[in-house]
């Protein structure tokens, strides 16, 4: 546990760091009134769903080079790291093109004209972030498969620092700019990502211990037998992430069926949830790591002691953010919004996040341990049937035929977690005999 802890810190602060950028805004943007964030929130449901699927995607680098690293390959490091660039900025390209012919639609969701119209702006600049998120991640994935985690989260807080300022400046008007309200958000957004980017690719370049690393020709000598194993392990983590994040995502759209302020209410609810996961996420990818090297190294006993110390770990911490949801859930809705009607319905959905953290940080640790011995198909399927088949359509029985409403629709997403976290981990019980 103790060395889980040592690889995961950093990479929990560098987790934490990338949600407090939307945690930060949701408080800014909250200021401006329910429909701005309302509008935020109908954007980021949207956008979230490209952004952590090809993330997910990227999961291979880090996989793969933890994998290279533990059998003493250097060279194999950098011929994936110059891959999987080439990877991002290819998928990139295609997904912001969709995402702005999808700007022509964004009155086809459902939600409040209002919301529709405030969301246009904001959604082009959000949109236009992507490459430049996708690039530090992709960097950020290679350090952390090297077990290099500090370097990424220091270039990760000078990105909120950067973040907060700008966001500052730009929607209320300060320094004599012009207040551009929710549109300066994107501005400021997609300005931070940039200099995230150029901060990661410069510590890459320039940092000594990377050296041995690097590729001879970052842009020439490509290989299809590099990509292979990148989108082996890849694309199924890929549609692990774009099955969860998309039910949550689809989850946000039939919340905006019932108005701005249940939409509102459930921003403020998704920046709390996903700030508190991203503890037990980074305890799964220090699990991957470690995993990925230990089953690099031929060593199955190591595996299933890692595992289980991230297990027990996740188990008693997400114990600890259910009770906090749980017992304060309307007050923090207080910081993030004054409307006492959206206050007192996010506090009503924080009770059904407080019920899931535990199984959430389970399933999040399994798939993290299946990752890195390459076992990625099945938990694809799990993934899918809890998700999509059982958690959305539960979500919309609980929330419109049983009248629930918002936290109605958080049922169903709890549902479908407390499905995949005990197949997951039965997943691993029966894989890890045969390791």
């Amino acid at each position: 546990m103790k060395a889980t802890l040592r690889l995961a810190w950093p990479i929990v602060a560098g987790n934490l760091g990338q949600i407090l950028i939307g945690v930060v805004d949701t408080l800014m943007i909250g200021r401006l009134g329910v429909v701005p964030l309302g509008a935020a929130s109908f954007v980021n449901n949207i956008f979230v769903v490209p952004l952590v699927t090809l993330m997910g995607l990227l999961v291979s680098v880090t996989v793969l080079v933890a994998q290279a690293k533990g059998a003493a390959d250097p060279r194999r490091v950098g011929r994936l790291l110059k891959h999987g660039l080439a990877l991002a900025l290819a998928l990139s390209t295609v997904a912001i093109a969709l995402l702005l012919v999808n700007a022509s639609f964004l009155d086809r969701y459902g939600q409040e004209a209002e919301v529709v119209q405030a969301a246009g702006g904001y959604y082009w600049l959000i949109s236009c972030s992507l490459f430049p998120a996708l690039f530090y991640h992709c960097l950020k994935s290679g350090s952390e498969g090297m077990g290099w985690s500090n370097p990424p989260m220091l270039v990760l807080f000078g990105g909120i620092g950067l973040n907060v300022v700008l966001n500052w400046i730009l929607i209320f008007g300060e320094l004599g700019a012009p207040a551009l309200g929710l549109e300066g958000a994107g501005w400021a957004t997609l300005v931070s990502r940039i200099a995230m980017a150029g901060g990661m690719m410069a510590f890459v370049m320039r940092a000594k211990r990377f050296r041995p690393y690097l590729p001879r020709r970052w842009f020439r000598n490509y290989e299809l037998g590099e990509w292979k194993p990148l989108l082996r392990i890849g694309v199924p983590t890929a549609m692990q992430h774009l099955f969860e994040v998309g039910a949550f995502g689809g989850a946000g759209i039939i919340v905006g069926w019932l108005g701005a302020e249940a939409l509102a209410a459930h921003q403020v609810a998704m920046s709390c949830a996903a700030l508190a996961f991203m503890i037990p996420l980074g305890i799964s990818i220090a699990c991957g790591i470690r995993v990925g090297e230990a089953f690099g190294a031929g060593r199955p006993q190591a595996i299933r002691r890692i595992y289980l110390s991230g297990l027990l770990f996740t188990f008693f911490q997400t114990l600890v953010s259910a009770s906090v949801f749980l017992l304060l859930g309307e007050w923090i809705a207080g910081f993030f919004v004054e409307n006492p009607s959206v206050v007192a319905l996010a506090g009503r959905i924080f009770v059904v996040v407080g019920l899931f953290q535990i199984f959430d940080g389970a399933q999040v640790t399994c798939l993290g341990a299946l990752r890195g011995m390459s076992d990625v198909n099945l938990p694809v399927a799990i993934t899918f049937v809890a998700y999509w088949l059982l958690a959305l359509p539960s979500g919309y029985g609980f929330g419109f035929a049983l009248g629930f409403g918002a936290p109605g629709v958080w049922m169903g997403l709890a549902l479908g977690l407390l499905v995949a976290a005990l197949a997951l981990m039965l997943r691993l019980r029966l894989i890890l005999p045969r390791s």
